[in-house]
C-alpha cells in the first residue's frame, strides 16, 4: 500500500508544480503584454501618429476624401499599431543580462 501512496503524492507533486508554472508564464506574459500595450499605445503610437500626419497634409483634398472613403486611415492605424508593438517587443523585452548591461551594470 505504501508504494501506490508513493505514486498518488508524485503524480500530485508534479501536477502542482506543473500548474504552478503555466500559471507563473501566462501571468507573465500578461504582465508583460499589459505593459507593452500601456508603452506602446500612450507613448510610441501618437509620436509616430503625428509623423506620418505631417505627410498627409500635402495629399490635395479630393484626395484625402477618396482615400479616406476606401478605409486606408484604419488601414495604416492598424498597420501602425502592429509594427510598434513588433519594435517595442524587441526593443523592450530583453533578457536581464543585456538590460544591465544597458543601465550600466544594474545592482
Amino acid at each position: 500500500m505504501g508504494m501506490v501512496w508513493d505514486w498518488i503524492s508524485k503524480g500530485v507533486t508534479h501536477l502542482v508544480g506543473t500548474a504552478k508554472d503555466a500559471a507563473a508564464g501566462i501571468v507573465g506574459k500578461f504582465l508583460a503584454a499589459f505593459g507593452l500595450t500601456t508603452i506602446t499605445f500612450n507613448s510610441v503610437l501618437p509620436s509616430l501618429k503625428s509623423f506620418v500626419l505631417q505627410y498627409v497634409g500635402a495629399i490635395p483634398g479630393p484626395m484625402l476624401d477618396f482615400l479616406s472613403y476606401l478605409g486606408v486611415g484604419t488601414v495604416m492605424s492598424m498597420i501602425l499599431s502592429a509594427l510598434t508593438v513588433r519594435m517595442t517587443w524587441k526593443v523592450f523585452i530583453v533578457p536581464k543580462t543585456v538590460a544591465d548591461q544597458i543601465s550600466g551594470g544594474g545592482s
